[in-house]
């Protein structure tokens, strides 16, 4: 229900003391209301002396062991336990024994004596202050008192009266409480999208208050704009938007909105506090090796930064890897290696990260100087396959012939979005031939793979490119259309790179990919799908010779090699798998030896005072994920 559009009218009042809330602090009051929810567990059903029907017999109030009513909102069966909302009437009580009850209806209705003439406004009104008035009558509170128990769950403290024929200006609080500081808000649904609804609402004043003052359970308006800047990676401009503004007061109208200066110097750096406060303690308990990762990459002005996240084996499973980002560093351009070392040095001392139990570090960039810096610290780096992958087939795309056919595509793609004619051309030849529809779109030229899909669906459409161009008027056609020798080059190209796509769907289907699965896809990449073949073209042949030397290069470092086949050896899903020669694996066999026996060792020498002399020691059951814990 949206109470800031329909128009209701409001009438408040308060026992004692006037309350001064205006109408838009209700209208706000009453739409957090709506989102909150209640439980309330109660003792006892209870029924207060003023109400009279004999249906009541059946129901009661959710109250305590002292009698006192918890909620109005809803009534419960005695009977069933069935919850029913109260609505200042009987008809729905009479309703759910009808339905549900009808025996115990009929008996009640028949041992019901004849109603006596109804009273006059006045003199109801005299009964019940009566029933109040404290030492008045000397019998119990309630008419009925049901020994219960159970929770009754309500959203909000709205109570929506259905009966239009209730006079709210006779409208007396039944509530019964001993808090005179409640609050009773009345209000009368006078448009036809309420159906003439009426809603009453009991609460007490501190709770209005907080909810007039912007908190919801704890937070505030500040808070959750705080926290949908940071989750959904917003810049802070956009609470000055005027969209975001109206919508802000829509939802909670009136409440304030934080400035952008109050989001970046307040709300978010105290967000970031609390949260790095978490991951510190955190990684201050890893037990055992961590690795880590240093991910460079570009913002969308052209500044450069590099992130740094640590990767360990969770403490509770072996299965489990969990990453934390450490740091965003950012990386001006006269920023040395000494510098980098400096940084880093503070970097690892402030999250308390020991060199020594680094096994590894995956490197996403090619700046030398950060490379520089990480190496003499004697830290192993492995470079990152993702951005392997990426950096040599840039290196394709960046040849000549290459670069040009790639030119060719993007200016006919844009040329074909622009002209409503050949769209629907593209459309109807797409229909006919049964291809995907909007399959043919713009590259982003920093992710490689939508390059290799741009040039794949362009291949698909070979046939049609033509007639497809033939309606665009007033254009240089040798801008846009391939020579049968440039499809001869993207047709070699796509083949190429086939397998560089499985592979980066390999890795997509892993959760968390670990340093053993490298070795395996270097080797497939390396002896199988880069190795030229007798049908392959000279184009063809260049493209898998330049890939394979870029790709072994990155890969050549014999710390890096032993590290990656010493961690693909204590994996069992590689088993029966081969990722490396004989001749490698006998070089590597030795050193895995000794590491085996050392940490065997280390294992009997931990527990061994804790194994009872009486009972056998058992043999370590070696993972080689708590060696290698490096996505």
């Amino acid at each position: 229900m949206d109470f800031a559009t329909r128009g209701i009218h409001f009438v408040a009042d308060k026992e004692g003391a006037e309350c001064n809330m205006d109408q838009q602090k209700m209208q706000m009051m009453l739409a957090r209301m709506m989102e909150e929810k209640h439980t309330f567990t109660y003792k006892k059903l209870v029924v207060p002396m003023s109400m009279r029907s004999i249906y009541w017999k059946y129901f009661g109030f959710p109250a305590t062991d002292d009698g006192d009513i918890l909620t109005k909102v809803k009534i419960v069966c005695i009977l069933c336990k069935t919850q029913i909302a109260y609505n200042r009437n009987t008809s729905n009580l009479r309703m759910h024994l009808q339905n549900k009850h009808a025996h115990e209806l009929l008996e009640l209705e028949a041992n019901t004596p004849p109603r006596r003439p109804s009273m006059d406004p006045k003199e109801k009104r005299a009964q019940k202050k009566s029933l109040k008035a404290p030492g008045s009558i000397g019998g119990p509170p309630h008419i009925y008192t049901t020994a219960a128990d159970g929770t009754v769950q309500i959203e909000g403290d709205i109570q929506f009266i259905t009966d239009p024929n209730i006079s709210l200006q006779n409208f007396e609080d039944e509530e019964g409480t001993s808090n005179q500081n409640n609050v009773r808000v009345v209000l009368k649904g006078s448009s036809p999208g309420l159906s003439n609804q009426n809603v009453a609402i009991i609460l007490p004043e501190d709770n209005i208050n907080s909810h007039i003052h912007g908190m919801v359970d704890g937070k505030t308006v500040s808070d959750a704009i705080a926290e949908f800047v940071i989750l959904d990676l917003q810049l802070p401009d956009v609470v000055e938007g005027r969209g975001f503004q109206r919508l802000i007061a829509t939802l909670r109208s009136p409440c304030e909105i934080p400035s952008k200066t109050k989001l970046e110097e307040e709300l978010i750096p105290k967000i970031y506090d609390s949260f790095k406060e978490a991951v510190q303690s955190t990684v201050a308990c890893i037990p055992g090796e961590v690795g880590l990762s240093v991910e460079e990459w570009t913002s969308g002005n052209g500044e450069v930064f590099i992130t740094m996240a640590v990767h360990y084996q969770h403490q509770s499973t072996e299965t489990m890897m969990e990453t934390k980002v450490l740091s965003t560093i950012h990386c001006p351009c006269d920023m040395d290696s000494t510098q980098w070392s400096v940084t880093l040095d503070n970097l690892f001392m402030e999250w308390d990260i020991k060199l020594e139990r680094v096994t590894a570090v995956v490197v996403a960039t090619t700046r030398p100087e950060v490379l520089r810096a990480l190496s003499d610290k004697d830290l192993t780096l492995v470079p990152c396959l993702v951005h392997s992958l990426q950096l040599c087939t840039g290196a394709c795309f960046e040849q000549p012939d290459v670069a040009a056919i790639l030119n060719k595509c993007r200016t006919a793609i844009g040329l074909i979005a622009r002209s409503n004619t050949a769209t629907t051309a593209l459309r109807i030849q797409e229909q006919m031939m049964q291809l995907e529809e909007n399959g043919l779109k713009m590259d982003y030229p920093r992710v490689w793979t939508s390059t290799y899909t741009m040039l794949e669906q362009m291949l698909v459409r070979k046939g049609i490119m033509a007639s497809v161009l033939d309606n665009i008027e007033t254009v240089d056609r040798d801008a846009i259309t391939m020579t049968e020798d440039e499809w001869k080059i993207v047709e070699d190209l796509v083949m190429v790179l086939e397998p560089f796509k499985v592979t980066i769907m390999t890795l997509s289907e892993e959760k968390t990919p670990l340093i053993s699965l490298l070795k395996p896809l270097l080797w497939q990449l390396n002896s199988s799908h880069l190795k030229a073949k007798e049908a392959d073209s000279e184009t063809a042949r260049a493209f898998k010779e330049a890939l394979s030397e870029s790709l072994s290069e990155r890969y050549n470092d014999s710390a890096v090699n032993l590290l990656l086949q010493t961690a693909t050896t204590l994996d069992p899903r590689f088993k029966l798998l081969p990722y490396a020669s004989e001749e490698d694996k006998n070089i590597i066999s030795n050193s895995m030896k000794h590491m085996l026996i050392k940490f065997i060792e280390e294992e009997r020498g931990r527990n061994s005072g804790n194994v009872e002399e009486s009972s056998p020691s058992k043999k370590s059951r070696l993972s080689g994920k708590k060696f290698y814990s490096v996505t």
